[in-house]
């Protein structure tokens, strides 16, 4: 089986406290986007992993993590080769390793019928993969687990991803040190503002408490983000970092654009 297993973007972003486990409580407004990775599965003799891109098969790999926790979970011991192409930049904010791990916890729990359990396998595996179950748009609150699911909105958008990704350990740790915690903005309102098109109210709601952090840490990258997407009604950086997006809320995507989509996955065959 292929699957197409898309990216998501941050429209709104705030880390609102740091929890006792290390982990931290954040608000977010996250929207799937129609770039993907493809994800090739197939029965194997033994476990087989290779990619494009130079990653690891250890607990480092969230396809490695999923199938570990999928096992713990329900005693079955699926032995497959995958073969992951990356569409999603590294180290870029859009969730790319998260979505492939709710797309492969989706699959094992569809082949081997299981019921009941992929929310809490998904907690297990990464704090973004819950959203990747369902996908589409959702206001994400505490540690990413709870979902409140709202409509999908059909907006363009386009990308501008510097040569430089950003440690997602490393931009939490910068927004400890600099105390960057709480709300500002509003989620709900971005939400109905973009629904809108109300340029004005969203840019008043927009905020991403990383890209705070970027233009103290990292200026000439967010100033070459936003000459790259000055012509946008709305730009910001999306998740982490460090990829930056530009939006119009008063255009209509087009065939070969990029954009907003209500899908988290597709089946390709």
């Amino acid at each position: 089986m292929i699957i197409r297993s898309y990216a998501k973007i941050n429209l709104y972003l705030a880390v609102l406290s740091k929890c006792l486990d290390g982990y931290h409580n954040i608000l977010s407004l996250m929207h799937n986007v129609s770039l993907y990775d493809t994800i090739e599965i197939a029965d194997s003799v033994s476990e087989e992993f290779n990619s494009n891109a130079p990653l690891k098969w250890n607990k480092s790999n969230t396809l490695y993590k999923a199938i570990r926790v999928f096992e713990s979970s329900t005693g079955i011991m699926p032995r497959l080769k995958i073969r992951l192409h990356k569409g999603i930049p590294i180290k870029a904010g859009m969730g790319g390793a998260s979505s492939d791990a709710a797309t492969l916890l989706w699959y094992l729990c569809k082949k081997y019928s299981v019921e009941n359990e992929i929310e809490e396998m998904a907690k297990k595996v990464g704090s973004d993969v819950p959203f990747f179950l369902k996908g589409g748009c959702a206001i994400v609150s505490k540690k990413g687990e709870c979902l409140k699911e709202l409509k999908p909105l059909d907006l363009p958008v386009e990308f501008y991803t510097p040569k430089v990704g950003f440690y997602t350990s490393e931009m939490y740790k910068l927004i400890d040190e600099k105390g960057m915690l709480g709300k500002i903005g509003d989620p709900e309102e971005l939400y109905q503002a973009l629904k809108k098109s109300n340029v004005k109210l969203a840019k008043e709601n927009m905020y991403n408490a990383f890209e705070m952090i970027a233009r103290e840490k990292f200026p000439l990258i967010v100033k070459e983000a936003f000459s790259a997407l000055g012509k946008h009604e709305l730009v910001m950086m999306t998740g982490s970092g460090s990829t930056f997006f530009g939006l119009d809320t008063h255009e209509k995507p087009t065939k070969e654009g990029a954009h907003l989509t209500a899908h988290p996955r597709s089946i390709q065959n």
